[in-house]
């Protein structure tokens, strides 16, 4: 993970976010461990109790939706992962800003998901 950041990366929150994606989609479904399921809901949470922001360039949370939950629905290995991070409630209630953001097919099989 560490060779993707750069010193000038800590200014740049959703690019770091992202980077922190991508690595966790290079995993197959199979390698995503529980120990590392557990690491990435234990992260999400913290990232959630933080005190929101003034704006979207300094609120953590709109920062982990846009460059990090909405990563994890484009990706068939760790679409399994949103149901552990968000209610089925919260993505039904998100559904238009869903399908625009991470496409309807990837939505449809998020759903998906939480009748596993």
């Amino acid at each position: 993970m560490l060779s993707y950041l750069n010193d000038e990366d800590k200014e740049l929150p959703y690019l770091v976010m992202g980077y922190l994606a991508d690595w966790i989609k290079k995993f197959k479904a199979s390698e995503i461990t529980p120990e590392l399921t557990k690491r990435i809901v234990n992260f999400a949470q913290w990232c959630e109790k933080q005190p929101r922001g003034e704006t979207s360039k300094d609120d953590l949370y709109t920062i982990l939706v846009v460059a990090f939950y909405e990563a994890l629905f484009t990706s068939e290995s760790t679409r399994f992962l949103i149901p552990k991070l968000m209610s089925k409630q919260e993505i039904l209630n998100n559904e238009e800003y869903l399908k625009i953001w991470v496409g309807k097919d990837n939505y449809n099989l998020t759903i998906e998901e939480y009748k596993k």
